[in-house]
């Protein structure tokens, strides 16, 4: 049976654009929290027997989103208005993947995800090792993490309703990113990982012109990626 050489296995990653906090042109306006691409690219090579057939190899990333805080903080425009405080937060080991997938890939191969050489990368069943016995196999993960809050709530629970206005807002996504193989026996190779975050805390004030939700103070806006580990 083909086996990875793991002086092949390669893992890059690499980081576009910017963390930031901006209101949307909508109706009720929002506040999107966006964060960088992110991208990985990795490759290994089979080796075993020239025309040894290798279908059903399967290299891909599995994700694993391990702290998720999502906090926000509503306030209206007197004491009587009350407050709004929602919170998503947890601490909980959670399987990133696509929506309704039960695979472990973070690119689903049955339920919509990324697959080839930019996803998961499962190999056709006639795929087979080259003359030299050896077969390059690449495969990607690309994320770009984001979380939407509308500038204003309605509070339910005071009488008329009274809007409140977005005031304060943190969200932290962190994640553990493997680079892994799967054999055609169904057993898992785990080859290199990474950690890395998006992680966005910011409060808010109503213009005094306007009247509406602004961007006040900035606390912290990150993205950060961990030196790779084997």
């Amino acid at each position: 049976m083909a086996v990875i050489d793991k002086n092949s296995v390669t893992l890059n990653v690499l980081v576009t654009g910017t963390t930031t906090v901006e209101p949307i042109a909508s109706s009720p306006p929002d506040f999107l929290f966006d964060s960088p691409r992110i991208k990985a690219d990795a490759s290994i090579t089979l080796t075993g027997a020239a025309g040894e057939n290798v279908g059903g190899w399967v290299l891909g990333f599995i994700q694993l989103k391990y702290i998720g805080t999502n906090r926000v903080h509503y306030r209206g425009a007197t004491v009587r208005d009350g407050s709004i405080m929602f919170t998503r937060s947890n601490e909980t080991l959670c399987r990133d993947t696509d929506d309704h997938s039960a695979e472990v890939w973070f690119d689903s191969i049955n339920s919509g995800g990324t697959t080839g050489t930019e996803g998961t990368n499962k190999l056709a069943a006639a795929s087979m090792l080259g003359s030299t016995g050896s077969l390059n196999v690449r495969a990607g993960l690309v994320d770009k993490p984001w979380r939407r809050w509308p500038a204003t709530r309605s509070n339910t629970l005071v009488p008329g309703f009274p809007i409140n206005y977005l005031s304060y807002a943190v969200i932290e996504l962190l994640f553990c990113t493997m680079l892994v193989a799967q054999d055609p026996a169904g057993k898992f190779h785990m080859l290199k990982h990474f950690y890395w975050n998006a992680i966005w805390e910011q409060k808010f004030k109503r213009d005094s012109i306007t009247g509406n939700v602004a961007i006040g103070q900035t606390i912290r806006l990150q993205h950060n990626v961990q030196r790779l580990v084997v």
